[in-house]
This record gives structure tokens, C-alpha cells and sequence, in this order.
């Protein structure tokens, strides 16, 4: 996913791809905290199945990542506590905590009926977003563990 290009690839496996335009979080940079309202920056992965939302489909992701939680460790942002709970998430292959004060509930979702046909703005509070069809072809495509790589 290309914040910059405003696109989400998706490569299948046998060397196809699909390409997608997103909707953006509301800040630029990378997210930092709970409520900055800034899409995360780095790998991640499809933590759970695909769940209805008031944006038609939610495919969770699982942010605050590894990297996340070092960095915020080692610039003050969140306890030790904090960190070894989110590191032990991730090794166990589960959400990480989505109460720290990086904030969380974070994923790709479509438009639902208050957003349908703002692509070009960007709405989102740190999530991915992409149409209603998008995400629906989405969702029977990835399954928990597909990588989600979100650059600038």
C-alpha cells in the first residue's frame, strides 16, 4: 500500500495483481499515538477474518506492530509494561493490546454509505480505505496472516 500513490496492491499468489485506489487517514505522517488521526507506516498483517462495519467490511490489522512498540518504547511514548504486552501479542500471533497509548482497531474497510465516492479525500482515522466492491473482493481473497506493507 503507497499512501503517497494512493493505491493498495494486492499481489496474488501466481504473480497477479490487483490495484486499488484508497481514501487516506485525515493527518499526514505516521501514526504515533491513539487519536492522532494518521495511518501507521511499516509490515503488518490481516490479523482476522473480515467483519461487517459501519463501512460495509472490516479486515482487521495488527497495529501497534513490533516495530511500533520499540520505537514508541524507545522514545517514551508507552511503559515497558505496554511494550512486553504488545511483543507478547505478536509472538503468540494475536491483536496486540489496542488500548496503549498507541492507539489501535486499525484496518482496510470500504466506504460505507456516508463516505461512498470520496476516495479523493482523506476521511479515514488511521485506517485503509477502499470501495464497497473493493472490499468485498478483499475479503474473500485475504486470510489471517496475508503481509499488509503500508509505505508513504
Amino acid at each position: 500500500m503507497s499512501k503517497s500513490q494512493r493505491s493498495l496492491t494486492v499481489r496474488c499468489v501466481g504473480g497477479g495483481a490487483l490495484e486499488f485506489p484508497i481514501a487516506l487517514a485525515r493527518e499526514r505522517g505516521p501514526k504515533r499515538v491513539a487519536g492522532d488521526e494518521r495511518m501507521p507506516e511499516g509490515d503488518y498483517r490481516i490479523i482476522g477474518p473480515p467483519r461487517k462495519s459501519r463501512f460495509y467490511v472490516f479486515i482487521p490489522i495488527d497495529y501497534p506492530s513490533r516495530a511500533d512498540a520499540d520505537r514508541a518504547l524507545e522514545e517514551g511514548r508507552i511503559t515497558a509494561e505496554a511494550h512486553a504486552a504488545i511483543v507478547h501479542a505478536h509472538r503468540k500471533g494475536q491483536l496486540p493490546p489496542q488500548d496503549t497509548p498507541l492507539g489501535g482497531t486499525l484496518g482496510i474497510h470500504g466506504e460505507g454509505p456516508r463516505w461512498r465516492g470520496d476516495l479523493a479525500l482523506n476521511w479515514t482515522y488511521g485506517c485503509i480505505a477502499v470501495t464497497d466492491l473493493a472490499i468485498a473482493q478483499l475479503a474473500k481473497l485475504v486470510r489471517p496472516g496475508t503481509p499488509v506493507h503500508i509505505a508513504d
